[in-house]
């Protein structure tokens, strides 16, 4: 690989000749010439990676070459080399726009240095502008990239806040639309892509080994510590957290999270040294935060340090013309994966995955694609097909949920089996909007007739998207 441009502009010969063989015995490529009358047809020549100036000899003012840099050479960086003294003269280079000063006698170890440095960022953004060049084209994606004007939003928002790579962010939607695909996307198109990308579902821990989870501890701080352990924020020191389903922290724990966004700082359990960390910390929640900050459930303070971009994921329903190209992408993978004959939808079947409300969104939507290609083998994928793995039992639709269990359950069960898991999730349905029927919409009364606590009434009709009656 051929070494990146320099372009050094000096008025002085031996000035041009020294700092030549110095960065050619470094191993650069170095043009060196006098001050130009047209500096941008020079640059427009030369393409170089980094200019190296002196500006004792500058016929324009300092803050004319920044401004005409930062709008015809935006990514290209320079460093000034300087006699002028003041401290002053460092301070407008740097804050205009140069990626570092130098004054003169000329330092030569010290400006080798910094010639290096001022290239491995060049390197580094330029190669992070190719991956955002792919993701627009669609290309380098793990992911299939939607095209409905939701989703273009969406991505147009990660894309955006990765270029902010201390910024938090905080992603809402249903349980299955994809936010950690999302968040894992901000990271990859963020300067800490090639640092680590940690995630801890908050729910998933229970509330006492969460702190230890994200913090770390030191050996005896409880019972099972036998050895000191880093948290996440230390793995992921450089990099981002992930912190799926926030609104299910403990509000105990609520307080440390906030303390470490003030300070960057934080202690493992047990520990009494502060540890300093750089981490961007991208959220998600399928809650609305807002309602639980209202109920003392969730720190306005918290909710206001993670929601400094808000993006929002819309349920699959709502954005009927993914579904299509969704199903058919993971229809190739899954046909790929399990080296299946090449299969596609008709007519019909297209109508009823659009008609279908999905209520697991995209997660579901890939669960029902590898079911039909693990299950149903080569068999054409027909109405009968789909709605069987859907669980719509063929051509029974006016069929009640009572005589539906019915029937099940006073019949052997199929060769083909059942979708159990999408069969309980309609009789949760059922149950619940019968619950919230039979007590006019109060949500205690509900939970109490169904055994549950109000929160896990909220979270399932939240997840499930039943619609509120009555607070």
């Amino acid at each position: 690989m051929s070494p990146s441009p320099i372009l050094i502009l000096d008025n002085q010969e031996p000035v041009r000749l020294l700092l030549t063989k110095s960065l050619e015995g470094a191993g650069h490529s170095v043009t060196a010439l006098p001050f130009p009358e047209d500096l941008g047809n020079l640059l427009q020549e030369h393409s170089p990676s980094l200019l190296v100036l002196e500006d004792t000899e500058l016929k324009r003012p300092l803050s004319d070459l920044n401004d005409f840099l930062r709008l015809n050479h935006e990514r290209l960086p320079y460093i000034l080399i300087s006699s002028a003294p003041e401290i002053s003269r460092a301070i407008e280079a740097i804050r205009g726009g140069a990626c570092d000063y130098l004054p003169k006698p000329i330092d030569m170890p010290q400006l080798l240095k910094k010639v290096s440095s001022a290239l491995e960022s060049r390197k580094k953004e330029s190669a992070l502008l190719d991956r955002r060049r792919q993701f627009k084209t669609g290309k380098g994606l793990t992911f299939y990239k939607l095209k409905s004007p939701a989703m273009e939003r969406v991505y147009d928002q990660a894309s955006q806040v990765a270029m902010s790579p201390d910024t938090t962010v905080l992603i809402s939607g249903e349980s299955g639309t994809g936010k950690e695909i999302i968040a894992r996307l901000i990271h990859d198109l963020s300067p800490r892509h090639e640092r680590e990308f940690m995630e801890l579902n908050c729910a998933s821990i229970p509330s006492e080994l969460l702190e230890s989870e994200l913090f770390g501890h030191e050996a005896g701080a409880f019972t099972d510590a036998r050895e000191s352990k880093k948290g996440l924020f230390e793995i992921a020191n450089g990099g981002s957290i992930f912190l799926d389903e926030i609104g299910e922290m403990s509000l105990n724990l609520q307080v440390k999270l906030l303390r470490f966004l003030e300070l960057r700082s934080f202690r493992r359990v047990g520990g009494t040294k502060d540890i300093e960390v750089n981490v961007r910390i991208i959220s998600a929640t399928n809650q609305d935060l807002k309602e639980r900050v209202e109920e003392k459930r969730f720190r306005s303070d918290l909710y206001y340090r993670l929601n400094v971009i808000p993006i929002s994921l819309l349920p699959l329903r709502e954005r009927k013309e993914d579904i299509l190209p969704l199903f058919r992408f993971f229809l190739m993978d899954f046909m790929k994966r399990y080296n299946r004959d090449p299969r596609d939808l008709d007519e019909v079947s297209s109508r009823i995955l659009l008609e279908y409300a999905w209520p697991g969104n995209v997660r579901e939507l890939r669960n029902v694609v590898e079911r039909l290609i693990l299950m149903e083998g080569d068999q054409a994928l027909d109405a009968e097909t789909l709605r069987s793995s859907l669980g719509q039992d063929l051509a029974r639709g006016d069929e009640s949920m009572d005589q539906r269990w019915a029937r099940i359950l006073g019949n052997p069960l199929p060769e083909d089996g059942v979708p159990l898991e999408d069969l309980l999730l309609q009789l949760e349905t059922v149950m619940i909007l019968k619950a919230l029927d039979e007590t006019n919409g109060n949500q205690s009364r509900a939970a109490r007739l169904l055994k549950l606590d109000r929160d896990k009434l909220r979270y399932r009709m939240k997840t499930q998207n039943i619609q509120k009656v009555k607070s």
